[in-house]
């Protein structure tokens, strides 16, 4: 996250981040919820498991492409500190177009999944909601993932360095 006052920070970050809070906070209600239901009252929300699998999922994608941006990510850059700054640049915007092919990618293939799901309509993930549109997180992130390292690589912004 960044240090910069909330007015001057880009709105899509702001979503991204709005939206992991909100989720968390759903994951957090629904899960105390469960607890309490199940010691106290002896009852349970039978859709609620399903939809806490689901909820860490969209939580974890989001976190994902949060860490894209603020340079969190995991990176394999032992050897990048032995190299001389100018060499170092060259290396990781190569590193970063590779990452935007990979990312790139899994949201193809992230995308057929979601399509096949849908045809094969093998049911609803939870409270009626189908399969396919829970998991459009994967090619949704992906996508977006992809687009931030291929906009890093072309010499675009780099991640956020002014962390809290």
């Amino acid at each position: 996250m960044s240090n910069r006052p909330p007015a001057f920070r880009p709105l899509h970050h702001r979503i991204e981040e709005g939206v992991l809070v909100a989720i968390v906070a759903l994951l957090l209600l629904l899960s105390f919820s469960q607890i309490l239901l199940r010691n106290i009252f002896g009852v349970t929300l039978l859709w609620a498991d399903a939809a806490v699998k689901h909820i860490v999922l969209w939580a974890s994608f989001i976190g994902a492409l949060i860490a894209t941006r603020t340079g969190r990510h995991i990176r394999i850059d032992a050897l990048l500190r032995f190299l001389p700054p100018s060499v170092r640049a060259s290396v990781e915007r190569l590193s970063d177009l590779i990452a935007s092919l990979v990312c790139a990618l899994l949201a193809w293939h992230g995308t057929r999944f979601v399509l096949d799901e849908r045809s094969m309509d093998l049911g609803d993930a939870f409270l009626g909601l189908p399969r396919w549109i829970a998991q459009l997180i994967f090619p949704a992130v992906f996508g977006a993932m992809a687009l931030r390292f291929l906009w890093r690589s072309a010499g675009g912004v780099p991640p956020d360095t002014d962390r809290a």
